[in-house]
């Protein structure tokens, strides 16, 4: 049976959407213009993949706890967002523009922006406070957090030196913490909300870890032209600017994942359409 896995992905993230503006009631006073700031964040678009992961992973555990569910997809958006606000900043990667949008700094200043992004980050944490499961999913989130941060070090650290140094081993240093980590545990807290097994929050983990790796590849491919200016890490670089050495990791990467849904005896049609649909985008 063919699905549209587009249809579905929208669908999901209209869902997530409309549970996002709840957030940012009008705020009147002082706190109008930070609250408002906090909303550009959030809400100037993005597909929710994350989010999307989550809930499509509890439903794959039979979702016995679809407040929780909906509670950790939540949290995992809003700690996403953070670091793009503080990725966006002068002092990272200085980008003025995300989706087609101003960024937070660049619409309403750098000061704004830091406090934005720390703000978002508590509101995660309060999402899984509230949660039934809060005692399992409390450490997924506080994981996930830290990682990303490591992962940002080493991409700073990896400007340093030149390209010709950059490895494999560099490059799974940052994308793990940079990317896969925030994927892994949206995978993981699905599961947990769930009540899902252990067996498949082990399958989890290796989904999350295996297509957040294929989607940053992908990504750094498709961001080639970009991939010698200046001296940011780019995944190229280290497969000697050979695009169909890319493509093959990213692929394994991806068979790698879809292996993992096998452990589960729910419907995983979707999240094995969601993983391939990632490769797509390399035609």
């Amino acid at each position: 049976m063919t699905i549209d896995i587009q249809a579905i992905l929208k669908d999901k993230a209209r869902q997530m959407d409309g549970a996002l503006q709840t957030f940012f009631e009008t705020e009147e006073g002082y706190l109008q213009e930070f609250f408002a700031a906090s909303s550009h964040a959030v809400t100037a678009g993005g597909k929710r993949v994350r989010p999307v992961l989550t809930l499509l992973f509890a439903e794959a555990c039979g979702n016995a706890r679809p407040k929780d569910a909906m509670q950790a997809a939540l949290a995992i958006e809003l700690l996403h967002s953070y670091t793009l606000v503080h990725d966006d900043l002068p002092c990272m990667d200085n980008d003025s523009l995300r989706r087609g949008q101003p960024t937070v700094w660049a619409k309403y200043g750098e000061a704004t922006a830091v406090l934005a992004g720390d703000y978002l980050q508590a509101r995660a944490f309060a999402c899984i406070a509230a949660c039934e499961s809060a005692a399992e999913l409390l450490p997924e989130l506080t994981r996930a957090a830290t990682e990303v941060i490591h992962g940002q070090v080493a991409d700073i650290d990896a400007t340093r030196i030149p390209a010709a140094e950059w490895d494999t081993e560099l490059m799974c240093r940052i994308y793990f913490g940079k990317t896969c980590a925030l994927i892994e545990t949206a995978c993981r807290m699905g599961v947990i909300a769930a009540g899902g097994s252990a067996e498949e929050f082990r399958a989890a983990d290796i989904y999350g870890r295996h297509v957040g790796m294929a989607f940053q590849l992908i990504d750094d491919l498709l961001d080639a032209n970009q991939a010698n200016e200046g001296n940011e890490f780019n995944a190229l670089a280290v497969c000697n600017n050979n695009p169909e050495e890319l493509k093959r990791m990213a692929r394994a990467y991806t068979e790698l994942a879809i292996g993992a849904l096998e452990a589960f005896s729910g419907d995983t049609t979707v999240l094995k359409a969601f993983a391939e649909s990632l490769l797509t985008r390399l035609i």
